[in-house]
C-alpha cells in the first residue's frame, strides 16, 4: 500500500482568532443551551514554537460560565477535543481538530507562550455565511492520491 500524499490549501494563512470565532459560530446552536441569549468564550495558549498549544471554550447563558471543552496537542493530554458539562459537537470536534493540526494555515501577532482569549456573541445570518466560507476556503476539500483514489476532506460544511 502506498502512502497518501496530501494536497492541501495553497490560501495565505488566515487570522487564528477569525479562524477560531468561525468554528464557535458554526456549532453555535450546540453551544448555547439556554433561551437566553448568550456568548462563547474562547482561551488559547501559543507555545514556545508559536504555535496553537491549548483551548478552552466557556459558554455563559445566563449567570456563571460553563467550560464546553478543552483541547491540547500534548501527547497524552488528550485526543481530541474533552467535552465537558453535557456538551458535544461533533462538527465542532473536527474542525478544532483541523485547526490544532494545521497551525500553518493560521496566522497570529501573539508572541510565544503568550494567551489569547475572545468572546463571541450571538451569530447574524451574515455571520454564519461568512464562517462557512472562510472555514471552505481554508479546509477546501483535499485530494488524497493513493492509488488513484480521491476523496473529500474530514471538514465539510
Amino acid at each position: 500500500m502506498k502512502p497518501e500524499v496530501l494536497k492541501t490549501s495553497s490560501a495565505p494563512p488566515q487570522s487564528l482568532d477569525r479562524l477560531l470565532n468561525s468554528a464557535v459560530v458554526l456549532s453555535w446552536d450546540g453551544l448555547i443551551q439556554s433561551s437566553t441569549p448568550g456568548r462563547v468564550r474562547v482561551e488559547y495558549h501559543i507555545g514556545a514554537d508559536g504555535a496553537l498549544e491549548y483551548l478552552k471554550l466557556w459558554s455563559i447563558g445566563r449567570e456563571y460560565w460553563s467550560l464546553i471543552c478543552e483541547y491540547s496537542v500534548h501527547p497524552g493530554w488528550s485526543d481530541g477535543p474533552r467535552f465537558c458539562n453535557g456538551y458535544h459537537s461533533r462538527s465542532l470536534s473536527r474542525l478544532l481538530q483541523s485547526i490544532m493540526m494545521n497551525h500553518g494555515l493560521c496566522s497570529h501577532s501573539r508572541s510565544p507562550n503568550t494567551n489569547g482569549t475572545l468572546e463571541v456573541s450571538p451569530p447574524t445570518a451574515e455571520d454564519v455565511e461568512g464562517a462557512k466560507l472562510q472555514v471552505n476556503e481554508i479546509f477546501q476539500p483535499t485530494v488524497a492520491v493513493s492509488g488513484g483514489n480521491k476523496r473529500g476532506s474530514e471538514v465539510g460544511l
